[in-house]
């Protein structure tokens, strides 16, 4: 269950006609550090300033995916969603699909996600990212450590793994939350230990120009038509 969302957490103080809806606080904190690395918004004063579209956290994939109910608003241009594909890619994406349908919104979507990022015209444009690349079940822990630095090599990365594998009697957490466990017990043995995942790309121990982000990078300049 997704932890209660405070208000500052849920979005930018700035009301821009692009959205973009993640699933919660962690999520959107990971993303607005990300876009101030990758040059899209900006940070004055300590403070992340959007620049031609905002983020709002709506809580669980549920709530997100409900969220497209906000295509309905007058004063919205466009609206994308990133989501976790969890266990079963094609699951969730027939949810997406499924909620299109019950709410009376006419979007075309394939079968499948676009391995680059769905978009989809419209009255709104509508875009689509199935965490962690739009073609594997996981979550977005699986797509910040593609950025972790040289990871192949990296010992202590290794040794993370390697203690959860090892857990005596074995892990508490389900399988499908292993990779949250592995960055977790990866970002406590760094310099500053226990960096949420959003301080994590800020403070330079995920590389926010790791070849892996281009995509959603690219993605999101489609779907908001970014410069």
């Amino acid at each position: 269950m997704a932890r209660p969302l405070k208000a500052s957490e849920e979005s930018h103080e700035q009301k821009l006609p692009c959205r973009l809806l993640v699933e919660g606080g962690a999520d959107f904190h990971f993303f607005s550090h990300l876009f101030v690395k990758r040059g899209m918004y900006a940070k004055q004063q300590g403070k992340v300033i959007p620049k031609g579209f905002e983020i709002r956290a709506s809580g669980d994939c549920n709530q997100v995916i409900n969220g497209l109910v906000q295509l309905k608003e007058y004063e919205l241009d466009a609206l994308g969603i990133v989501v976790d594909a969890d266990l079963t890619l094609a699951d969730r994406w027939k949810a997406i699909r499924t909620t299109l349908s019950d709410l009376k919104l006419d979007y075309e979507i394939g079968d499948q996600p676009d391995p680059l990022g769905s978009i989809i015209a419209g009255k709104k444009r509508l875009g689509i990212w199935v965490m962690p690349d739009n073609q594997i079940p996981g979550i977005i822990e699986h797509f910040i450590s593609w950025m972790v630095p040289e990871k192949t090599e990296n010992a202590l990365w290794q040794h993370a793994e390697q203690a959860i594998k090892t857990l005596p009697g074995g892990p508490l957490f389900l399988e499908k939350d292993s990779a949250k466990a592995h960055l977790a017990t990866w970002l406590a043995w760094q310099e500053e230990p226990g960096h949420p995942i959003g301080l994590a790309v800020s403070k330079g121990y995920v590389q926010a120009e790791s070849p892996t982000v281009d995509n959603f990078i690219d993605w999101i300049k489609r779907l908001f038509q970014l410069t």
